[in-house]
């Protein structure tokens, strides 16, 4: 008779309330019916660390162990074919094909390669523990961090290849790729430093660490020794993989280099026309009297800085050798191929108003390109405008690249195509939005030749970050915007997005304060009244993030879900108030009185992946209500409408360096001089 008691358990993560609506949740508990007695969910109201999983391992009796958060998915077969699989054969371990976004139907079409162990999120989510093995091991290796720990285990147990089961498991985000890994502050060593020959466990570990170090740059204090750090780098020869690193990670893959071979301190990082920018590492403290570094990071009692330097191009390593296709040793000239693009569903930004005044104003050059995806809604506009259209991200749209002289576009892309990228050639970035947030970790992060700022507020601030490249310009929009009618027809609310709400269930979305927030503002009564006597309607532009979840809120005749693009609802907007949004500046350059409403002001960036740079209180170009009711009265009294110096003197420092009439000419000015 076969052994009825429980085989795996469950532990689900579940801090906070219990999202029992959430698709994960509901797959579980679905899967009872058939294998009731096979399986127990244990639920831990905290968030697990690498000492609760030590103290959960010493508890469960079942043979195995698996951790999960309701946030995660699941294919609908997981459960089947890992207790199937468990029940026939005694392993170490076995995990599912794992992915950071949606799970395909054909799970066993994923491609199990090198680009997918490196893009294999190491968590100990998901993965299948043997519950004894687990607490062998973790009797040596507990003082890891528990994203650590399915590395460290294999490490343990010389795991060198696992061969995914052919069922799948997300995660369901990818923003530690962004914003790197953060750890548990009194972890001293990132994994133990066990010979392993395996290429898989070293692709997994080049990982890891490149979002440690991306992390690093933002918490700037970690008690990992830098010894520790480095004989990891060192052992596991990490070096050899950096071409997985550098594509979203390339300050981190130029610190890994530094790691391994610490004499060579110095790293080309983006080649640029007149001289080329370098990343420079160090151990100690900054030199005295010397430019401030770009960061001052401290491992356990050791300080490393690393700072940014320019030098000519002849002075690149190997430039003389021409070991490979020098990009920037054909000039712009009036056959140079030229592209431009916004994102690749959605133009009306910075490069089409770009590209409007570059085609009109400098039509002898014949080869410039606006690239959009034909599906867009915007392709059969542009086409009727008589722009010169390419379908993004196809073998045409490579092979244009290939050859072109110059990328203009409001979005950064990881452009990678027969050796070249925006490394190794000129991008000019027109910025979607502003940087009103401390983007700095972002920022370095990114190729770029140009980077275009919007006042001289901001460019002193990239200025810092990178002061050949930056240009106090103003968005292409901004002009375009000056140059449109302005005739008020209607309120404008544009809030932005909450990170921390990526995963919700429909059931958490709409318990959650940013929903309830909003939603108090588009059915208050007193606006609603206020809306209908003068005969004004409001429009919201949800953020892309919210909208498939727009039919939540309480729209009505008066409060409406704009079709407008943001130009055209700015543009005749009596006034746009926001939470954080930059997209307001936009109004505020026309002269258009904006708000803000932090009803979140407390916690906002504990949340977020950055931290506020411009202080609204004393910055904003509006006035900034944290009370719902102080809005409100705002709006219905029409304090808007009065004149307001402070605001306006705001505003012209902001903007300030900014010609309206002069924004594309300047931009192109500079372009075509890289």
């Amino acid at each position: 008779m076969l052994d009825s008691s429980p085989l795996l358990t469950i532990v689900l993560e579940t801090p906070g309330l219990l999202d029992r609506e959430s698709a994960m949740y509901r797959r579980l508990i679905a899967a009872r019916l058939r294998y009731e007695t096979q399986f127990s969910i244990l639920e831990v109201g905290e968030v697990l660390t690498a000492d609760s999983i030590t103290r959960l391992s010493e508890t469960i009796e079942t043979k195995y162990v698996v951790f999960m958060k309701t946030s995660h998915q699941l294919s609908a077969s997981y459960m089947t074919t890992m207790l199937e699989y468990l029940r026939a054969r005694t392993v170490y371990l076995a995990e599912p094909v794992m992915y950071t976004g949606g799970i395909p139907n054909n799970v066993a079409a994923t491609t199990i390669d090198d680009a997918y162990r490196y893009a294999r999120d190491t968590d100990v989510f998901g993965v299948v523990f043997n519950t004894r093995r687990l607490r062998d091991a973790l009797e040596a290796i507990s003082d890891v961090d528990r994203s650590a720990l399915y590395l460290s285990y294999r490490l343990y147990w010389s795991i060198g290849t696992v061969k995914p089961l052919a069922t799948g498991f997300s995660v369901a985000s990818d923003t530690k790729t962004a914003i790197g890994q953060q750890i548990a502050h009194d972890v001293t060593r990132l994994v133990p430093t066990i010979p392993a020959a395996s290429k898989e466990v070293r692709l997994h570990l080049v990982r890891y660490v490149a979002l440690f170090l991306r992390g690093m740059r933002a918490g700037k204090v970690t008690q990992v020794a830098l010894a520790n750090l480095r004989d990891v780098v060192q052992s596991y020869r990490l070096v050899e993989l950096l071409r997985f690193v550098e594509p979203l990670q390339p300050v981190e893959a130029s610190w890994i280099r530094w790691l391994s071979d610490p004499e060579f301190d110095s790293h080309l990082y983006k080649q640029l026309s007149d001289s080329d920018s370098y990343l420079s590492f160090s151990e100690g403290q900054p030199s005295e009297g010397s430019q401030p570094p770009l960061y001052e990071l401290h491992f356990g009692g050791d300080t490393v800085v690393i700072e940014k330097s320019y030098r000519p191009r002849h002075l690149r390593p190997g430039y003389s050798r021409a070991a490979s296709y020098d990009f920037y040793s054909r000039p712009i000239t009036l056959g140079s191929t030229m592209i431009f693009f916004d994102r690749p569903l959605q133009a009306d930004d910075n490069a089409e108003h770009l590209y409007e005044y570059f085609r009109a104003n400098h039509g002898e050059f014949t080869e410039a390109y606006f690239a959009l995806n034909p599906k867009s809604p915007d392709w059969e506009r542009l086409q009727t405008k008589g722009f010169k259209l390419i379908p993004i991200f196809t073998t045409e749209f490579y092979e244009k690249f290939l050859i072109s002289d110059l990328v203009v576009s409001s979005q950064i892309y990881n452009i990678r195509y027969r050796g070249k990228s925006f490394a190794n050639s000129r991008f000019v970035y027109l910025q979607h939005g502003i940087q009103l947030n401390d983007m700095t970790d972002w920022i370095l992060s990114k190729y770029f030749d140009v980077f275009v700022a919007t006042g001289q507020l901001e460019a002193d601030y990239l200025g810092k970050l990178a002061p050949v490249e930056t240009l106090n310009s103003g968005l292409p929009r901004f002009e375009a915007l000056t140059r449109t009618a302005h005739e008020p027809q209607h309120l404008l609310f544009m809030p932005t997005w909450r990170f921390n709400l990526h995963q919700v269930s429909t059931e958490q979305f709409a318990q959650s304060e940013y929903f309830r927030a909003i939603d108090a503002v588009l059915s208050d009564p007193k606006l609603l009244a206020f809306l209908e006597e003068t005969g004004r309607t409001l429009h919201v532009k949800l953020h892309p993030n919210v909208e498939k979840r727009a039919s939540q809120f309480g729209f009505s005749k008066n409060v409406v879900r704009t079709d407008l693009s943001y130009r055209e609802a700015i543009a005749s907007a009596e006034m746009v108030f926001t939470d954080y949004s930059s997209a307001v500046l936009d109004a505020a350059f026309i002269g258009t009185p904006i708000a803000y409403y932090h009803w979140d002001a407390a916690d906002f960036f504990h949340e977020q992946p950055y931290e506020g740079r411009v202080d609204y209180r004393d910055d904003g170009l509006g006035p900034v209500f944290e009370v719902h009711s102080e809005l409100i009265d705002h709006i219905v009294q029409e304090h808007y409408l009065l004149p307001h110096e402070l605001f306006s003197a705001r505003r012209e420092r902001f903007f300030q360096g900014v010609d309206p009439q002069r924004i594309n000419a300047k931009i192109v000015e500079r372009m075509l001089s890289l």
